[in-house]
């Protein structure tokens, strides 16, 4: 299992990937697991990822992120692969304050509402 999110066995259709050391999930897949959306603005390669009151502008390649109207820097910059944008696991925690953990070796990542 490679996702747990919010103490449960995450449907998440692409395996975490490590990139420079560290573990990048499927922006939209796990946005949807944690009950969001996510739109996709080809043009300028932006997705915006809702979760409840909170949306995040995430661009291709540039880790810096608006969390309505907050900037947020992360650890790593957005990738895209065959249509799918990836990020640092970390985003979910810099633009959203959930916990995240983490496990390079094993590629499990875990996703939560703070307590």
């Amino acid at each position: 299992m490679a996702y747990t999110i919010n103490g449960q066995a995450g449907n998440v259709s692409e395996e975490p990937r490590t990139v420079n050391g560290q573990l990048y999930v499927p922006l939209a897949d796990i946005v949807e697991q944690l009950g969001g959306k996510v739109s996709w603005d080809n043009e300028g390669k932006v997705a915006t990822a809702t979760i409840g009151q909170w949306v995040a502008s995430v661009r291709m390649a540039d880790r810096n992120v608006s969390v309505s109207g907050t900037p947020v820097t992360l650890s790593g910059d957005p990738v895209v692969d065959q249509g799918t944008m990836y990020v640092p696991a970390t985003f979910f925690k810099d633009a959203f304050g959930y916990n995240v953990s983490t496990d390079p070796g094993s590629g499990n990542v875990s996703i939560s509402l703070p307590r």
